[in-house]
């Protein structure tokens, strides 16, 4: 869906099968030289996602903010937080963060969101008199712009998907380090431990020796 994450893949272009940064492509214009990082159709927006944040956040941000397009994900506050500060911009309030541009995408998942946040049956979507609400909120909507529990559940399905996506991204990684330690044979020799005071140390260290 082209409204997933759209803060990775508005930045994104698609060629031969492969995943090219457009930040990359227009530096490789003015420079031929410079290398193009691209990505596989099964790598997660998290990979994405940082590459956008370590070689291009000044102008990853700053179109986001132009395209109203949220950076919501985790790992990329800190560097919009940067951003900020560089800028001599106030950092973006709560208040501000909730409230939203008005898109059909943006509509669906702020709707997801509430269903998931608090435990609702989807068929809550249902409800007439939840319908009435957005209806009187925003006077241009018609009841059938209001999506129906089928476009809900098909939308959280999604979401649930990348999040698996990303899931087995980090578990690749976590493999390969395992793999590194079976090469050194350090797998099943401890490495590091931690107690949370000084009795629990000794006592540990004692049996340990």
């Amino acid at each position: 869906s082209t409204h997933l994450a759209a803060d990775v893949w508005t930045f994104f272009e698609e060629r031969n099968s492969r995943q090219h940064c457009i930040f990359c492509l227009h530096q490789k214009a003015v420079a031929p030289n410079t290398k193009v990082t691209t990505f596989g159709a099964k790598t997660s927006t998290t990979g994405m996602r940082k590459h956008l944040c370590e070689r291009h956040a000044d102008p990853w941000i700053q179109a986001c903010d132009k395209l109203q397009i949220s950076i919501k994900a985790k790992e990329a506050l800190k560097a919009v937080a940067d951003y900020r500060r560089r800028q001599g911009q106030a950092p973006v309030s709560d208040s501000m963060q909730m409230r939203r541009p008005f898109s059909d995408a943006a509509f669906l998942d702020a709707i997801v969101e509430f269903i998931v946040a608090n435990d609702q049956s989807i068929n809550v979507i249902e409800c007439p008199q939840l319908r009435g609400i957005f209806l009187m909120l925003r006077e241009e909507l018609n009841d059938s712009d209001i999506p129906h529990r089928t476009t809900v559940r098909n939308r959280i399905l999604e979401i649930w998907d990348e999040y698996l996506e990303e899931l087995a991204s980090e578990m690749e990684v976590s493999h390969a380090f395992i793999h590194i330690t079976d090469r050194l044979n350090i797998t099943e020799k401890i490495g590091f431990v931690t107690l949370d005071n000084a009795s629990n140390n000794d006592t540990f260290m004692e049996h340990l020796e």
